[in-house]
């Protein structure tokens, strides 16, 4: 009975020892493994490409286009919305995203890589090496980044110079006072000798200026005051911002310069002898407190002297019918007489400059210049 009890204990205490050889052993096991895998994992954080695809997982498009917000801050949201700058730069960096390492900008301790979407540069990122680690390796990290859109900005703002009066608009968008400028006040070339003694309109040009713009397409147009497309190019006649059209004005002008103009010439001619007559009948075409009523109220005792035998209207060609404004006429008239004299019958060309005016539903001449 103790010899079998002695083999039980025997056998018991085997057991114990080979219960506790297995927990040693499996305790040296697992720190074994673990030291061997942080070993592995200490050396892999070594190598760059760890801390490369590591960061590069969390760079998109999105993100991108969120660090951006200077570029965005740039734009004219009232042309192009914020909504439509983010699509186009969200667009254009769709590309895949693929790196490079900048020889010239990496140290023993920090490399430098160029970041682009498809063949567009789009910034670049910078990792560098931490503490030794307890395995005797320098792990790399992420250090910083940096996204440059900037070549996607238009480099210069739109501008134009178009007469006041005329409405340009931008992709659609009407361009209000506080994109003017600059403006420019001159003479209109055609009635500049009207100026100094009447109060007429000047040519105003405005310049806009608007943007700038990501380097999407752009559609500028332009419209005068009636709403025709309107174009300031080297073919641009400033006189066609006064120009005449309504045919029934110019009917109404025609007919009252053939009334003038043969009334003038005889007043000038007196081929009838009866200056008074004819001043009381050209009189009638002319303001009355005008200086050219002066100069021919002047001119009356001269007309006694007039050689002429006969004076007659030959042609009569308007050159040019301008409208400074709603209420007066500028023409430009070429008209022929032909007077006989002594010598026979002789035509001369005369060229003149009228400032006509509307006073209730008469037409009347203000100022005359010959050229």
């Amino acid at each position: 009975m103790a010899k079998k009890t002695r083999k039980k204990q025997k056998g018991m205490g085997f057991a114990i020892f080979m219960v506790v050889y297995a927990v040693l052993a499996l305790t040296g096991i697992f720190f074994g493994l673990k030291w061997f895998w942080g070993f592995i994992d200490a050396y892999e954080a070594s190598r760059p490409h760890i801390a490369i695809d590591a960061y590069m997982e969390t760079v998109t498009p999105e993100r991108i286009v969120d660090s951006c917000d200077v570029i965005l801050e740039q734009v004219d949201t009232n042309i192009q919305s914020e909504e439509e700058c983010r699509e186009f730069l969200l667009d254009a960096i769709s590309g895949e995203l693929t790196y490079a390492r900048k020889a010239s900008a990496c140290t023993e301790t920090e490399q430098t890589y160029v970041l682009r979407s498809g063949k567009r540069v789009i910034g670049s990122f910078v990792i560098e090496t931490g503490a030794e680690d307890q395995y005797g390796f320098t792990p790399w990290h992420f250090k910083e980044e940096s996204f440059d859109l900037s070549d996607l900005m238009g480099t210069e703002k739109v501008t134009v110079t178009v007469p006041a009066g005329c409405n340009v608009y931008v992709n659609g968008v009407l361009l209000d006072e506080s994109y003017i400028v600059s403006s420019e006040e001159k003479e209109f070339e055609a009635i500049e000798d009207f100026y100094g003694a009447f109060d007429l309109p000047m040519l105003v040009l405005n310049t806009y200026e608007a943007g700038p713009f990501l380097n999407a397409a752009y559609e500028m147009e332009v419209y005068d005051a009636e709403g025709k497309p309107f174009t300031m190019d080297e073919s641009f006649d400033e006189n066609d911002l006064l120009r005449v059209t309504d045919e029934t004005v110019i009917r109404e002008l025609d007919a009252f310069l053939e009334e003038f103009i043969d009334a003038y010439v005889l007043f000038a001619g007196c081929s009838n002898d009866n200056r008074y007559a004819n001043y009381n009948n050209v009189i009638k075409y002319i303001v009355s407190d005008s200086k050219l009523a002066d100069r021919l109220q002047e001119a009356l005792d001269g007309l006694q002297f007039a050689q002429s035998r006969g004076d007659e209207v030959a042609d009569i060609h308007v050159n040019m019918y301008l409208a400074p404004d709603e209420s007066s006429f500028v023409v430009d008239v070429t008209y022929k007489v032909d007077t006989t004299g002594r010598e026979g019958v002789v035509q001369t060309t005369t060229n003149v400059k009228m400032l006509i005016v509307r006073s209730g539903t008469r037409l009347l001449v203000e100022s005359m210049i010959g050229y």
